[in-house]
């Protein structure tokens, strides 16, 4: 059975129990992270724990705890026996339960903090072969900063991606790319990577600051300026980023052909790049 953690306890999952009367299932009143776990340490979790802990300090949650982050990552993954395989951590911190009013509880309460880890399947070679993608406005909120669990408009984004045969989408927002549905977009013009500087309208990807950091020490030129949705037809390559796919190739936009519609010769640098450093990390 699976063991998942719920306020300082580690029990089988399918005997957890939240109060209806918690804020996050009745506001989306929290905060998440996820972590990858690569078959011996995970990939950046000091990146994670201070990403952590600045949405709840944005969102005005208490939890004194937060550094025990990565103790309980291991943890689950010891206890479910996932030590030799890909698996993700994911953690959701709420404001507690409350009876049901907008204004934050006075006096505070307890956070709800739940935690699992599960194994899966990265399919690298089905994500190294590319995917498709649609471009649409972007709906989400104007703090896509905090990694809240309130993704609502994110989620029916990319239901419409896979509705019509796609894997992600683009958001514009005011003629300019911002970032994906779950993932953060660079785009390859002129030899040349784009990808849209950290700001409100975009969350701080911990595999985006990664591929920065390994496309500059690769000596590629990388620009975090904002790309006019016009300019995607100039695109050489795009790529998107993210805890579970890393490094993903996108081959057409909107049905459109990106470059010659197959992986780009940059993606795939950084791509084998990036997979040399989680490498190191397996001990399994």
């Amino acid at each position: 059975m699976d063991i998942a953690f719920l306020n300082g306890n580690y029990q089988q999952k399918n005997e957890i129990k939240i109060s209806p009367d918690d804020r996050g299932f009745l506001f989306a009143d929290g905060i998440y992270e996820v972590v990858r776990w690569y078959q011996g340490d995970f990939f950046d979790m000091k990146g994670h724990l201070a990403r952590l802990k600045r949405s709840l300090s944005e969102v005005r949650i208490s939890w004194p705890e937060a550094d025990l982050f990565p103790d309980i990552s291991l943890q689950l993954i010891k206890r479910n026996s996932l030590e030799g395989k890909p698996a993700l951590v994911y953690i959701q911190v709420t404001r507690g339960a409350v009876p049901r009013a907008h204004a934050f509880p006075s006096p505070a309460v307890n956070p709800t903090v739940y935690a699992f880890a599960r194994g899966f399947d990265p399919a690298p070679e089905k994500v190294a072969a590319g995917i498709g993608v649609i471009m649409k406005k972007d709906i989400r909120w104007s703090r896509c900063d905090i990694k809240s669990v309130s993704l609502l408009p994110n989620v029916l984004s990319f239901q419409e991606a896979v509705e019509t045969g796609n894997n992600e989408c683009i958001f514009v927002r005011d003629g300019r790319i911002t970032e994906c549905s779950h993932s953060n977009v660079f785009i390859v013009i002129d030899n040349i990577i784009y990808t849209h500087p950290e700001s409100d309208n975009i969350l701080s990807g911990i595999s985006r600051k990664n591929v920065i950091r390994i496309a500059k020490k690769a000596g590629i030129d990388v620009r975090e300026t904002a790309v006019n949705e016009k300019d995607i037809e100039k695109a050489e390559e795009v790529f998107i980023s993210n805890t579970s796919s890393e490094v993903g190739p996108v081959i057409s936009i909107n049905g459109k052909k990106v470059g010659n519609g197959k992986p780009g010769v940059m993606t795939m640098k950084l791509k084998a790049l990036f997979n040399e450093e989680t490498a190191a990390l397996r001990k399994f």
